[in-house]
């Protein structure tokens, strides 16, 4: 898996591609995560656009940084999830949870509006 940071809006997005499935495929992921939450960044918009697979250890690394951003007062959205990750979060109940968009755009505004305008869920 492949992972490439970049700034928009003061928000920190990740634009993930491949799998994720945990184990050392996952750990510029991880990284990423800590670094932005070190930092002190309250809006991490992580992009699963290019993630066509996500196993239980995958999930669980999206979930862990979401919890400890979220515990120290910052917000984690989720943009273009892909259909079999969809169904993971469906599945889960966890798309109930998540903020989930399908446009950048709408997503960055929503950190500065503080609201929720994520996708209609299933």
């Amino acid at each position: 898996m492949k992972v490439q940071r970049r700034e928009r809006d003061g928000v920190v997005v990740l634009d993930l591609s491949g799998k994720i499935l945990g184990g050392n495929d996952s750990e510029d992921l991880k990284n990423e995560i800590d670094r932005a939450i070190d930092e002190g960044i309250p809006s991490l918009l992580i992009n699963l656009g290019g993630v066509a697979w996500m196993n239980s250890s995958g999930l669980g690394i999206l979930l862990s940084g979401f919890l400890r951003l979220k515990e120290k007062g910052g917000a984690t959205k989720f943009l273009r999830v892909q259909p079999r990750v969809k169904e993971i979060l469906v599945t889960t109940k966890l798309i109930q949870v998540l903020e989930v968009f399908d446009d950048e755009e709408e997503a960055i505004r929503s950190f500065a509006e503080g609201g929720s305008r994520s996708v209609p869920r299933p």
